[in-house]
This record gives structure tokens, C-alpha cells and sequence, in this order.
């Protein structure tokens, strides 16, 4: 049998180590840091479930979007970066209440979100999502632009092609 001493210093041991073990566990379970919108390579597109898309050269123009797109989208909005990363928009709303929006419909409303990314440098989701989401390609029934799609390598050349 131990002395009372030792055994003290083997729960003491043990102990640490648990609060250790704890530890990095937390450190590896946490939450990766918030995407900000300063973060992202502009221009960027945003995609809405089903008006379409619209393109944003900085962080000042993303912050500011039509009154009707922000109030009356259904699902979730998408935007893709310069870098082709992709992220999810959540919780899109304007920053003002509901009278200010009744009195501005059709204007502009500051808004506010968090990005979440989902994939990175992914052009064939880019290219997927621009074909689901953009009305120019999804009604048209011409395979001209969406070929031209499919062979754009850059955020900025699939813009040209749907017209952004």
C-alpha cells in the first residue's frame, strides 16, 4: 500500500492531466473564427434562391442591397468569391425596422449577415450554383452562355458571361 503522501501526488498527477486533456480538447473543438466581409476577394456574386444574382465590388456595396431582394428571398442565399471560395449568407436582414422598409420598397437597405464557407477554390460548385441560380442561364434554353460557363476559370469571366 502506498503512503498517503503518494497516493496524494498520483490524484494531483491525474488531475492535471484530466484538466490538460480538457483542454485541448476545447482548443480543438472550437469554433473557426468568423468570416468577415472584409476578408473576402472582390468583386464577389450573391446568389438568390430565385431573383437571380447580383455582383458587389466591395465591402461597402455588399453591405447595402435591394430592399426587395433582402425581404422577399426564400432559402438560402450563396455568395462566391474572387478565389472562388464559396460561402453561405445567414441570417440576411436589413438594419432597419420594419416602417423604414414599408416607406422604402424598392430602395436600398443596409444589411447585415454571417458568412459561413463552405467550399474553397471550388469552381465546379461556383459553376453549379451560377447555372441553378442565375435566371439568364436557368430559363434560357440556348447551350451558348451555359458552354461558356463551363469553360470559364475565373469569377470574373463568368461575370462577363451572364452579364454582371
Amino acid at each position: 500500500m502506498l503512503p498517503r503522501c503518494a497516493r496524494q501526488i498520483r490524484k494531483a498527477r491525474l488531475a492535471g492531466a484530466s484538466v490538460l486533456l480538457g483542454m485541448l480538447l476545447g482548443a480543438a473543438c472550437s469554433a473557426p473564427p468568423p468570416v468577415l466581409a472584409e476578408d473576402l476577394a472582390y468583386p464577389v456574386l450573391v446568389l438568390f434562391p430565385q431573383s437571380g444574382s447580383v455582383r458587389h465590388d466591395d465591402t461597402a456595396d455588399l453591405r447595402m442591397m435591394g430592399v426587395q431582394r433582402v425581404m422577399g428571398y426564400d432559402g438560402t442565399v450563396m455568395l462566391i468569391d474572387s478565389r472562388l471560395d464559396i460561402y453561405r449568407l445567414d441570417g440576411l436582414a436589413s438594419t432597419h425596422s420594419g416602417l423604414w422598409l414599408m416607406a422604402h420598397p424598392s430602395g436600398r437597405t443596409e444589411v447585415r449577415f454571417e458568412l459561413h464557407r463552405i467550399g474553397q477554390a471550388d469552381i465546379e460548385q461556383a459553376r453549379r450554383l451560377i447555372l441553378e441560380r442565375e435566371p439568364t442561364l436557368r430559363d434560357s434554353a440556348e447551350p451558348v452562355p451555359r458552354a461558356s460557363l463551363l469553360q470559364a476559370s475565373t469569377l470574373q469571366a463568368m461575370l462577363k458571361i451572364i452579364g454582371k
